[in-house]
């Protein structure tokens, strides 16, 4: 590296002129004494001491006072960069203590790298779910999320959970006591991309070295359109979400219940279906492709399709709908969600009350 680009670095880490000419009169040399440096950076010996404490206070230079007269040695290339980046570590970790997020809003497309703001962007986005959140994960980023996943299950969130790891023992250890954090897991022994989601709006997706990584071009993807956010929810529900083993999902709420977001109240039918109870559903809907609405209240349930929690019962992946007994004959109701209108089912609705038959 020529001169210039040490004094351009230099004077962005905030050495003064003369302080960088003193360094580059000691770096020529390997070692000197004040006089000679004295006379290389023109400047007075007495300065020289001055300087001297700041560039030992950088970690550039040693000062050996047991010579006669004074020695100042630079210090190897190695060591004097490490210490400049213990300094940049230093800044990172004090502006991080202190940054505030901006207030949170869905935007376009962002590109982050940083493994610290795409841990702030899936805490971001488990924060503001108010219907369902999907996280795949390595289990070892568990810990970083585990608080923002508890409050969303408190707040009545669904959370959807898969975490992955070469290791079955870190697995293991992370999904220890996991209903508090989420109502499904699964894990896989894989390295499948970060996902995060929240109510078919928003979220991002990354190599899974994004998250687990020190070095190397991983990065992820923040995104704000429903229309996006569908679209990779099909594809983790199509090629990520059936290869997970099941290792807990919670009980079903206790009926009746009424669920403003559609596809929750199908997840909570199946598990009641499954455990052999009869429910009714009250549910406004509309035919698909058309406003012309209709309540169907009381209406038997038949079946939910779905591929979330076990067992399986949709007939494709991404499939999500309640099969009801209608007057005219068995009808099929789809969720009505952002940018994802039902394309296979009779009807669609955006909330459902499950009853007990």
């Amino acid at each position: 590296m020529s001169e210039s680009r040490i004094r351009e670095h230099l004077g962005a880490f905030g050495l003064s002129t003369t302080e960088v000419e003193t360094y580059l009169a000691i770096v020529r040399r390997g070692e000197a004494t004040t006089g000679d440096v004295a006379a290389a950076a023109d400047v007075s010996q007495g300065y020289v001491y001055e300087v001297a404490e700041t560039l030992v206070d950088r970690g550039l230079v040693a000062v050996d006072e047991s010579a006669s007269p004074t020695v100042l040695r630079a210090r190897p290339a190695t060591e004097a960069v490490a210490e400049l980046s213990t300094r940049l570590s230093d800044l990172q970790s004090a502006i991080e203590d202190v940054y505030s997020e901006p207030a949170a809003t869905d935007v376009g497309f962002e590109v982050v790298r940083s493994r610290q703001t795409v841990e702030r962007r899936a805490n971001r986005f488990l924060d503001d779910a108010v219907h369902e959140a999907f996280v795949v994960v390595p289990a070892t980023s568990f810990a970083d999320l585990k608080g923002a996943m508890a409050a969303a299950v408190d707040r009545g969130v669904t959370v959807y959970c898969m975490l992955v790891a070469p290791d079955t023992g870190v697995v293991a250890d992370a999904v220890d006591g996991f209903g508090a954090y989420a109502h499904v897991v699964r894990t896989w022994e894989a390295r499948p991309q970060v996902i995060v989601l929240r109510d078919a709006r928003a979220g991002l997706v990354g190599s899974h070295g994004v998250l687990t990584g020190r070095h190397g071009d991983e990065y992820a993807v923040s995104f704000g359109q429903p229309e996006v956010a569908n679209g990779f929810y099909g594809n983790m529900v199509s090629n990520v979400w059936p290869m997970g083993e099941p290792r807990h999902v919670s009980a079903p709420p206790a009926l009746p219940a009424t669920f403003e977001y559609f596809r929750n109240g199908v997840t909570a039918a199946a598990q009641h279906l499954d455990a052999g109870r009869d429910i009714v559903a009250d549910v406004t809907v509309a035919g698909t492709g058309s406003d012309h609405q209709l309540d169907l209240d009381g209406v038997s349930v038949r079946e939910a399709k779905q591929s979330l929690v076990p067992p399986v019962t949709s007939s494709f992946p991404v499939e999500n709908a309640l099969v009801v007994e209608t007057e005219s004959g068995p009808a099929s109701i789809g969720g009505d969600s952002p940018g994802f209108d039902p394309y296979f089912e009779d009807f669609a609705a955006r909330r459902v009350t499950l009853r007990d038959a």
